[in-house]
């Protein structure tokens, strides 16, 4: 009994991410500069995990958004029963010194991770 849970929890799968651009009505808790990407975490239902975005350029800031608060660079989010959810991510470029592009990695705890297509800010 014990091996199959085991073999039951190796085949389950790993959370998986997508991004694309965001094409919905804004939240109210974004900002109208960024660059604004679509997404979509899917998981196992009711599971916890943490998101991080990295390799963003200097000057920038990466922000996890849902409609009641913006989570700069991470967030620890439980999914919910149907085991997919949906946030705003942000490339929001903070200084006129900053780089004029940037992308980023977004890991999430259980080792799956999506690259962030590079923004374009003046």
């Amino acid at each position: 009994m014990i091996v199959f849970a085991m073999l039951l929890a190796l085949a389950q799968a790993a959370t998986q991410l997508s991004i694309q651009p965001w094409t919905g009505s804004d939240f109210q808790t974004t900002t109208t500069t960024a660059a604004k990407y679509r997404l979509q975490v899917d998981g196992k239902p009711n599971a916890t995990v943490r998101l991080r975005a990295s390799h963003v350029e200097n000057g920038w800031l990466a922000a996890f958004c849902t409609p009641k608060l913006c989570s700069p660079h991470e967030i620890d989010v439980q999914l919910p029963h149907s085991g997919s959810a949906v946030f705003q991510f942000e490339l929001i470029r903070e200084s006129l010194a900053a780089p004029k592009r940037s992308g980023a990695t977004i890991a999430v705890s259980d080792g799956a991770s999506i690259s962030v297509p590079a923004a374009f800010r003046e």
